[in-house]
């Protein structure tokens, strides 16, 4: 497979156009998707369509837009639009967007592609501003490789607590680590999110170079952690030596939080990503699950340490939503996160949550009155009946039904 940065599809398809092959094409528009832009969630797509293919060859061109093309023996023709049919399917029916897809018979179609890509015959500035754009995007990459090796990584890595409020007393129960991406740019002056193939090779990074900082600078702290990690890093041949540079009692504090959109789009490399995990001695979670799919979440036998939702203002029956998720899959695993505001502690704990993480619940953590009590609402009085008729107090009260002062809403993002 031939992994290549948008530019290098204009020199590919003139090759085709001076010697059309029997090849199959197809294009894959993300741009009608929610988050198509973010390189990580982009590259689960990518790998959910590649899989349609099997074993067999392909070349894959990551484009601006965001676009996605793919070529492929013209007999994996159908292969490609089962598998772009399935997963616009799956994306429209969670809410993600229109995914629009077109294939193209390469022997043939090579011009209706070209135009498609191309149109208003813009292939000249491409071309030169392909020739600037991809030596000095490797540079910024060179940099950003630099930072991430270097001894100082410690400097850039932000931690945020995960709190339990299950107890008389706030306790936290594991840390993240995150490299604050806004801390390497500052130090490299230049905008990662503007180049998405520079954001696609820096996220396959910051994965490596967290491990690489775990395993030097935190062996010895006795402190559960949890770290963003993508499938395609399990996965990646290197992974086990990044994991045995960490010593076995410190991976028995690391938990791993995997993207659900993967599970969604492609269950098997998760799977297989996780039982890695397991081997190499580190717990699952998955993160960023949308606040509207807690209900139809199919965890394809995967024993979660946590799932994480992300609070979201204003969006009506939070609370239900929340109250079923926690009966699911109980209050010691769900973790609301993102707490950025007073009410998303409320809304949560009116729901049963016990766990959360965000600037909110930090401060909740830290005031010295704690957390004020949950109020029942108020059981409307009745008419006061004869004596003889009351019954007794504990056959009288129903149960108070929490009140559910804050709205929550679908979560897809993107960080």
């Amino acid at each position: 497979m031939a992994d290549a940065a948008g530019h290098t599809v204009l020199a590919r398809l003139q090759a085709l156009r001076a010697a059309p092959e029997p090849l199959a094409a197809l294009l894959a528009d993300l741009r009608g998707i929610e988050h198509g832009g973010d390189p990580r969630f982009a590259m689960t797509l990518d790998h959910y369509l590649q899989s349609w293919l099997g074993s067999q060859p392909r070349e894959v061109f990551r484009l601006a837009g965001p676009r996605l093309l793919i070529l492929a023996p013209a007999d994996a023709g159908p292969l490609l639009d089962a598998g772009a049919k399935a997963l616009g399917h799956m994306l429209l029916s969670h809410g993600f967007g229109t995914l629009h897809a077109t294939r193209y018979d390469m022997a043939t179609e090579t011009e209706r592609l070209f135009a498609d890509l191309f149109p208003n015959n813009t292939t000249a500035a491409l071309r030169e501003a392909a020739e600037r754009a991809p030596t000095a995007a490797l540079a910024h990459l060179l940099e950003v490789e630099r930072v991430l090796h270097g001894a100082d990584v410690d400097s850039i890595v932000r931690e945020q607590p995960v709190w339990s409020f299950a107890g008389d007393r706030a306790a936290v129960v594991a840390t993240e680590l995150a490299v604050s991406l806004e801390e390497l740019e500052s130090r490299l002056s230049l905008s990662l999110r503007r180049d998405s193939w520079l954001r696609h090779e820096v996220a396959v990074r910051l994965d490596r170079g967290l491990l690489r900082h775990i395993a030097r600078d935190r062996a010895h702290d006795p402190r559960a952690f949890t770290v963003d990690l993508h499938t395609a890093t399990v996965l990646d041949d290197n992974f086990e030596e990044l994991a045995r540079a960490i010593p076995t009692e410190m991976r028995g504090r690391i938990t791993a939080e995997l993207p659900c959109w993967e599970l969604t789009l492609a269950p098997s490399q998760v799977v297989a990503a996780a039982g890695r995990l397991a081997d190499a001695g580190f717990a699952v979670a998955l993160d960023h699950m949308p606040m509207a799919a807690l209900d139809s979440l199919d965890l394809a036998g995967l024993e979660p340490i946590f799932i994480k939702t992300q609070w979201f203002h204003g969006a009506a029956g939070a609370a239900d939503k929340l109250s079923a998720a926690v009966a699911r899959f109980g209050a010691g695993r769900l973790v609301l996160w993102r707490c950025d505001e007073p009410m998303a502690l409320d809304t949560g704990r009116t729901a049963g949550v016990t766990l959360f993480q965000g600037r909110a619940a930090d401060a909740a953590a830290a005031s010295p009155h704690g957390l004020p009590e949950i109020q029942p609402r108020p059981v409307a009085e009745e008419p006061e009946e004869p004596e003889e008729a009351v019954p007794a107090m504990a056959e009288m009260v129903e149960p108070a039904l929490p009140s559910r002062p804050g709205l929550l809403g679908r979560l897809m993002g993107r960080g």
